[in-house]
């Protein structure tokens, strides 16, 4: 048996699949690796024929809007600026192109992807408590270093946020799938694993990341009560949530000031220019976004020139903490107009359009849950400009939209 015949093809690129998948939360550089061997074998199987090619709507749009970026790059001026941009998104070109030659996404092989993905939130959540721990207790460094930035140290703490989530909609997805078949001990595993990830959740700090956190918690629990039996469990389970994040607020004042200036802003018509909190820094940078948006609508300043715009405009009004931080929008959608104009914008939205009508025609709760959670992201995130974000959204979206073309048939 040759090691490059059809079968062995399949099988190294379904090992490639959940690697990446198990990888991505882990330890994210190895990653590219693995894409390019997972794109030779697809472009192998293509040409031996083993396998003819794929595309789906959403790898069509994906690549759509990367090769708009290089359009961009034709009226930028700062081509560093944009070449780097083009490299970060490579992803939305690169994942339609690996997926192309690969010929089954059934539900045997989804469903260990998945997995994998969730492994890899556990194993990096482990690293990051072990790492905070260390310096916590070795280094009698402060509390914090269990927070934020500090606790989320492989990836920024918004998409650390974003993948735990994830993963917790992924646990309830597969826990629920195997329902009658898991005894006890493997229910009572499977909820202290969704306390573990969401005792992560809240100590990354990302108050978005808090946001969709509580929206999945309740619809889990009202789904739950629907559908179980034995109605006071969910609702136990929810009041020992509840219970847990008291008790972590009240003991970290530090995410009880993240809370507290969102509720400030939103009374407030003005922000001190001079702000240094996220949430008013951002508020000054929508404001800027808008404006720039305002002055150049409709094809956009061009893929590397958005940054140098938004610091002019920090500089004139005197935005000092967001123009030494070269602050970029913190929302792909302002970000994607800024850059390309209305083409970006409506692209960006085109997708995501697409991926809801797929989902919801096939009554896929977890690909509706997926989008939505990325959909969320992307308003206060610029979730398209960093590796962490466009590398696992372009995979995971090319994944369930070939999950939807092979399986047609609405699941139950």
């Amino acid at each position: 048996m040759s090691l490059f015949d059809q079968h062995r093809i399949f099988l190294y690129q379904n090992y490639l699949l959940y690697a990446i998948a198990f990888l991505l939360p882990v330890t994210p550089k190895i990653v590219p690796l693995l894409i390019v061997v997972f794109g030779l074998l697809s472009f192998y199987a293509i040409f031996k024929k083993y396998s003819r090619a794929h595309l789906s709507e959403v790898s069509i749009l994906l690549a759509l809007l990367f090769l708009l970026h290089v359009v961009g790059m034709f009226y930028t001026s700062n081509m560093n600026r944009g070449l780097f941009d083009l490299e970060v998104k490579l992803s939305l070109i690169v994942f339609p192109l690996v997926f192309i030659g690969f010929k089954f996404v059934n539900t045997t092989n989804f469903k260990t992807t998945l997995r994998m993905f969730l492994f890899g939130s556990v194993a990096a959540a482990v690293i990051c408590l072990g790492q905070s721990s260390y310096e916590y207790f070795i280094n009698d460094m402060p509390y914090y270093y269990f927070l934020t930035s500090r606790f989320s140290v492989i990836i920024h703490q918004s998409y650390f946020a974003m993948y735990l989530i994830f993963s917790m909609l992924i646990l309830a997805y597969l826990a629920w799938d195997q329902l009658k078949e898991n005894g006890w001990k493997n229910r009572i595993l499977n909820l202290l694993l969704m306390l573990f990830l969401s005792l992560c959740v809240i100590l990354t700090g990302s108050k978005t990341g808090f946001i969709i956190w509580v929206i999945v918690v309740f619809g889990m629990v009202a789904f739950l009560v629907k559908e179980m039996t034995h109605k006071w469990i969910p609702i136990l389970g929810l009041m020992v949530l509840t219970s847990l994040v008291g008790v972590i607020f009240r003991e970290a004042p530090l995410l009880q000031s993240r809370i507290v200036n969102v509720l400030q802003i939103t009374q407030n018509e003005e922000v001190n220019p001079l702000a240094t909190e996220s949430t008013e820094v951002r508020y000054l940078v929508y404001s800027s976004a808008w404006d720039i948006i305002n002055s150049q609508p409709w094809y956009g300043m061009g893929t590397g020139d958005f940054q140098d715009e938004l610091d002019k405009i920090y500089e004139e009004r005197g935005y000092k903490f967001a123009h030494a931080r070269h602050l970029n929008t913190h929302n792909q959608f302002l970000q994607s107009w800024i850059a390309l104009g209305i083409p970006g914008i409506t692209l960006i939205l085109g997708i995501f359009i697409v991926m809801f009508q797929q989902a919801l025609k096939n009554r896929d709760w977890l690909y509706v849950g997926f989008t939505t959670i990325f959909l969320v992201i992307s308003l206060t995130e610029s979730s398209l400009y960093m590796q962490a974000g466009v590398v696992y959204f372009s995979f995971f979206a090319v994944l369930f939209a070939r999950k939807s073309q092979s399986n047609p048939e609405p699941e139950a």
